[in-house]
């Protein structure tokens, strides 16, 4: 059987790691790019938004898991101001109940994981999974009335990881 050298062990290492980093969240590097620049590193973004002051927010949607989000926000001339991991306990927490509505959270958060009514209450939740101080997997549920406006917010285990070891539903 023949031996491995280091550097044919390093160089699948190397190619995959360079495959991988195409795959990235955004990151602070990303700050002063044009949008074609963002674009060519991130990819195409399904969701765009606008912003106040004439820019926009570009949200990458997260992994299969869906407990992250970021958004890449750029100012009036098309330059990346931020990049942001919009999915936080901190950011749920500045949502302004009875008055921010669909399209408010929608540009903070992105698309919800699931949406579900609830009938009695004459409200819809939308289900945000995320990693509640980068450690516990919970999820915000935002509830509208039936104008659209967030009458409320609540937080909790994510119950895909409930009872089943983790197994992921």
């Amino acid at each position: 059987m023949p031996e491995s050298s280091p550097r044919s062990i390093l160089l699948p290492v190397a190619l995959a790691a360079a495959l991988l980093a195409g795959c990235a969240a955004p990151g602070p590097s990303l700050i002063g790019a044009d949008r074609a620049t963002v674009e060519s590193r991130q990819g195409r973004t399904p969701a765009v938004f606008p912003l106040p002051g004439g820019g926009e927010r570009w949200i990458y949607p997260p992994g299969g898991f869906q407990q992250e989000a970021w958004g890449v926000d750029f100012d009036a001339q098309g330059r990346v101001v931020a990049v942001t991991q919009l999915k936080t306990a901190e950011r749920f927490g500045k949502v302004r109940i009875g008055s921010a509505n669909e399209a408010d959270i929608l540009r903070e958060f992105g698309q919800p994981r699931m949406t579900q009514p609830f009938p009695r209450a004459q409200q819809t939740g939308w289900m945000y999974p995320y990693l509640e101080n980068g450690v516990w997997k919970s999820e915000m549920v935002i509830y509208f009335d039936a104008q659209g406006i967030v009458r409320r917010i609540e937080n909790g285990p994510d119950p895909r990881y409930l009872g089943g070891n983790g197994d992921r539903k």
